[in-house]
């Protein structure tokens, strides 16, 4: 365990060149805390473990754990100011979506939930993988693009991690907590509470759209060529999606199998380059104009600039670090910092994608002239 370079990210950390293949960790099913039935059950073996203090052998698992170091926004103030920081951007309206299934599905309706069903809730939510708790595994840091491991389940209920490239000296090992072009940029956020890094796959919708697709369910399939859909490549979702490899580089309404590599495997930048430049090819301009639309009606319905959100980070933070020498913690601006944070990623995305928009318009006129 070490730190990421040149960052305060904690994670594993490669101590010796490693070839592809090599198990690097295995983790048998002994050890894993699971109900293996309903993730309600799981939890509450969570939560009895837990009460079981010196008594549970996985004590020293939970008392490692710092899953209460990191704030999500399940926990944020549902009247408080990190989610009027968010000024409407997805997920509003969406961020205690765990937290209500969890006490509606497992603790009941009125019931008060304890201090540790609601650590419990926390470290099931962040850290488990399908099957449960699984010590070591959940020590890898999420990549979508950078990922370099694979899982394998083992007879005894356990779990394998499995080099799936060759990983050099002092680099991280990544793991995916999304599964593959299913799980946005937004969900992420809302679930783990952090800002992916590239690539993020953005998605969000509008009345227009949602209507659209209430009218034609098969709407989001119009926005190819018909020999590209011919080629398999189903629309992704039916929603707006920008996938954006880096500041300047980004996929409009991005097909399930541009999107597939996302946490199974990495490309080079030259070959996102080409499949992008091949993918803009063959999507229709009225749906490039659409997008554009819409990320332009949200950017002038938003109260404060990119610029400005920019200018306000360093701010809060010296404002926060000033209250945490006085001994005082206040979870809510540093919240609100979180919110904030992300939606000037979310607003690059919107711009990134209006941009790649008037480029590929330009570029369709151009032709036609």
């Amino acid at each position: 365990m070490g730190y990421e370079q040149g960052t305060n990210i904690r994670g594993m950390i490669s101590t010796d060149d490693i070839p592809k293949g090599t198990i690097l960790i295995h983790t048998p099913g002994s050890l894993v805390v699971s109900a293996q039935s309903t993730q309600c059950q799981t939890i509450a073996n969570i939560v009895k473990e837990m009460n079981s203090g010196a008594e549970s052998k996985w004590k020293l698992y939970f008392d490692y754990d710092d899953s209460d170091n990191s704030h999500i926004p399940s926990q944020w103030d549902r009247s408080g100011k990190a989610i009027q920081e968010l000024q409407g951007l997805p997920p509003s309206g969406d961020t205690h979506r765990h937290l209500e299934w969890y006490q509606s599905a497992c603790i009941g309706e009125g019931k008060e939930m304890s201090d540790v069903e609601m650590k419990a809730f926390k470290m099931f939510l962040t850290r488990a993988a399908d099957i449960g708790l699984v010590p070591m595994y959940d020590l890898m840091n999420h990549h979508n693009g950078k990922i370099n491991t694979k899982l394998q389940r083992d007879e005894s209920g356990g779990l394998k991690v499995i080099a799936s490239h060759d990983i050099p000296v002092n680099t991280p090992i990544y793991n995916t907590y999304a599964r593959s072009g299913i799980e946005s940029t937004v969900e992420v956020f809302n679930t783990y509470g952090f800002v992916e890094d590239y690539p993020q796959l953005w998605r969000w919708s509008d009345v227009n759209l949602a209507e659209l697709i209430k009218e034609n369910d098969k709407h989001a399939h119009s926005r190819y060529s018909d020999e590209y859909l011919n080629a398999n490549n189903e629309p992704n979702n039916h929603f707006y999606e920008v996938l954006v490899i880096t500041p300047s580089l980004a996929a409009l309404h991005p097909t399930k199998q541009l999107v597939s590599i996302l946490g199974n495997g990495q490309r080079s930048l030259d070959e996102w380059q080409q499949l992008i430049k091949a993918h803009h090819i063959n999507l229709r301009e009225s749906h490039a104009r659409a997008i554009h639309g819409s990320a332009a009606s949200i950017r002038e319905q938003l109260p404060t600039s990119i610029e400005e959100d920019i200018a306000l980070i360093p701010l809060e933070k010296r404002r926060l670090d000033k209250v945490k020498r006085m001994g005082r913690v206040d979870m809510k601006k540093a919240d609100a910092i979180q919110a904030t944070e992300f939606r000037v990623a979310f607003k690059k995305a919107l711009r990134l994608a209006m941009k790649t928009a008037e480029q590929e318009a330009f570029l369709k006129d151009s032709e036609e002239l």
